[in-house]
Protein backbone atom coordinates (compact mmCIF):
# COMPACT_ATOMS: atom_id res chain seq x y z
CA UNK A 1 0.00 0.00 0.00
CA UNK A 2 1.54 3.48 -1.31
CA UNK A 3 0.06 6.68 -0.16
CA UNK A 4 -0.06 9.41 -2.45
CA UNK A 5 1.37 13.25 -1.72
CA UNK A 6 -0.70 16.25 -2.06
CA UNK A 7 1.49 19.65 -1.33
CA UNK A 8 -0.32 22.72 0.25
CA UNK A 9 0.48 25.48 -2.08
CA UNK A 10 2.94 27.26 0.78
CA UNK A 11 5.03 24.29 1.47
CA UNK A 12 5.38 23.61 -2.11
CA UNK A 13 6.88 26.78 -2.61
CA UNK A 14 9.17 26.46 0.72
CA UNK A 15 10.65 23.33 -0.64
CA UNK A 16 11.36 24.37 -3.89
CA UNK A 17 13.19 27.51 -1.88
CA UNK A 18 15.66 25.28 -0.01
CA UNK A 19 19.03 24.45 -1.07
CA UNK A 20 19.67 21.36 -3.48
CA UNK A 21 21.21 19.55 0.05
CA UNK A 22 17.85 20.49 2.46
CA UNK A 23 15.56 19.61 -0.52
CA UNK A 24 17.08 15.83 -1.05
CA UNK A 25 16.80 15.20 2.05
CA UNK A 26 13.14 16.05 2.82
CA UNK A 27 12.44 14.07 -0.58
CA UNK A 28 13.90 11.17 1.25
CA UNK A 29 12.02 11.20 4.16
CA UNK A 30 8.75 12.00 2.66
CA UNK A 31 9.18 9.00 0.13
CA UNK A 32 9.60 7.13 3.11
CA UNK A 33 6.28 8.29 4.61
CA UNK A 34 4.94 6.87 0.96
CA UNK A 35 5.62 3.63 2.37
CA UNK A 36 4.25 3.75 5.67
CA UNK A 37 3.10 7.66 7.31
CA UNK A 38 3.70 6.11 10.58
CA UNK A 39 7.18 4.78 10.33
CA UNK A 40 8.62 3.70 13.75
CA UNK A 41 12.29 4.98 12.93
CA UNK A 42 11.06 8.60 11.25
CA UNK A 43 10.78 11.23 14.31
CA UNK A 44 7.04 12.02 14.03
CA UNK A 45 4.54 12.94 16.73
CA UNK A 46 1.20 13.46 16.47
CA UNK A 47 0.81 17.58 16.81
CA UNK A 48 -1.23 18.74 20.05
CA UNK A 49 -4.86 19.61 19.43
CA UNK A 50 -5.75 17.63 16.59
CA UNK A 51 -6.57 14.33 15.68
CA UNK A 52 -4.70 13.62 12.39
CA UNK A 53 -1.88 15.96 11.94
CA UNK A 54 1.41 15.11 12.14
CA UNK A 55 5.20 16.34 12.31
CA UNK A 56 7.62 14.71 10.88
CA UNK A 57 11.52 16.23 11.49
CA UNK A 58 14.44 16.34 9.32
CA UNK A 59 17.16 18.12 10.58
CA UNK A 60 16.38 21.63 11.57
CA UNK A 61 13.33 21.47 9.83
CA UNK A 62 9.76 20.52 10.37
CA UNK A 63 6.99 19.22 7.98
CA UNK A 64 3.44 18.97 9.15
CA UNK A 65 1.18 17.05 7.43
CA UNK A 66 -2.32 15.21 7.76
CA UNK A 67 -3.12 11.36 6.57
CA UNK A 68 -6.57 10.17 4.93
CA UNK A 69 -6.41 6.30 5.26
CA UNK A 70 -9.46 5.65 3.04
CA UNK A 71 -7.74 7.61 -0.14
CA UNK A 72 -4.33 6.91 0.98
CA UNK A 73 -3.32 10.11 1.06
CA UNK A 74 -0.85 12.08 2.40
CA UNK A 75 -1.17 15.95 2.49
CA UNK A 76 1.74 18.24 3.33
CA UNK A 77 0.29 21.06 5.11
CA UNK A 78 3.70 23.05 6.12
CA UNK A 79 7.46 22.98 5.88
CA UNK A 80 9.54 25.39 7.58
CA UNK A 81 12.41 26.03 10.27
CA UNK A 82 11.86 24.74 13.29
CA UNK A 83 11.24 28.03 14.76
CA UNK A 84 8.65 29.21 12.17
CA UNK A 85 6.64 26.27 11.37
CA UNK A 86 4.69 26.20 14.50
CA UNK A 87 3.29 29.67 13.89
CA UNK A 88 -0.16 30.58 12.12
Amino acid sequence: MTYSIEFYKDALKYLQKLDRTNRIRITQHLQILCEDPYHPELDIKRMQGTMDEYRLRVGSYRIIYSVENDKLLIQVIKIGSRGDVYKS
